[in-house]
């Protein structure tokens, strides 16, 4: 009984943390490619 809670726990936060983590990377890396075109435009008018 206690093996099964604790892997049931361990696969929902496993999920919980690959929706949570997964987009805010890709969000992070898509802000740091903006981050670096628009850098670009400033350096090379």
């Amino acid at each position: 009984m206690d093996t099964t809670l604790i892997v049931t726990g361990a696969f929902l936060g496993t999920g919980l943390l690959a929706y949570v983590i997964v987009p805010g990377l890709l969000v992070m890396g898509d802000r740091v490619l903006d981050h670096m075109e628009t850098s670009e435009e400033t350096r090379h008018p």
